[in-house]
């Protein structure tokens, strides 16, 4: 007697109409194939009958346990670094380049490690941002006069700080995000 010819139990028909559910609600089966899959599992006495309810969905059949997941996860991407050394070049380009370094780097270095891309995109999004806000200013203070020349000195110290602890949390291993920015860069 092959273990196909073996009887099912309740549990996994059961079983077999959870993961149903679980097709149906994930979109992968539609109404009229949900039912009549579902009417095959509950009439199902063998355990063949029972994998012939997933035919064409899954490339194994339904196992005598209860499994945590039908799916084997997706293997994990690895690669050779973790994008700190980079990542952090990203963030201190900004000091000479303001926001054109770091966008070089997104735009060369961050193809090839996500890890990279994130910092740059971070680093890029900040130095964007203090820009826009230097501009706003600058117009603001031609536009009211010299009084509101006082806060470029307070922009300038809180962009030049915020540029090094980026650098210095992403040297560190840190996912730094900077405070007040505007994420425009996906």
């Amino acid at each position: 007697m092959s273990t196909s010819e073996l009887r099912v139990t309740t549990e996994q028909r059961d079983r077999a109409v959870e993961i149903l559910q679980e097709m149906y609600a994930d979109g992968r089966v539609d109404k009229f194939e949900f039912d009549t899959r579902l009417e095959l599992a509950l009439k199902a006495r063998t355990r063949a009958e029972l994998n012939g309810t997933f035919d064409g969905l899954m490339a194994r059949p339904v196992p005598t346990h209860v499994p945590a997941a039908f799916s084997r996860p997706a293997p994990i991407q690895r690669y050779t670094g973790d994008g700190r050394g980079m990542g952090t070049v990203a963030h201190w380009l900004g000091y000479p380049t303001f926001f054109v370094g770091p966008a070089l780097v997104v735009a060369t270095a961050g193809k090839q490690n996500p890890a990279v891309r994130r910092h740059a995109v971070e680093a890029l999004n900040f130095q964007l941002t203090a820009f826009m806000a230097f501009a706003a200013l600058g117009i603001l203070t031609g536009t009211v006069g010299s009084f509101m020349g006082f806060a470029f000195p307070i922009l300038g110290v809180m962009w030049f700080i915020l540029t090094g602890v980026g650098g210095i949390a992403t040297a560190a291993g840190s996912n730094f995000r900077y405070p007040f920015t505007l994420r425009l860069i996906k």
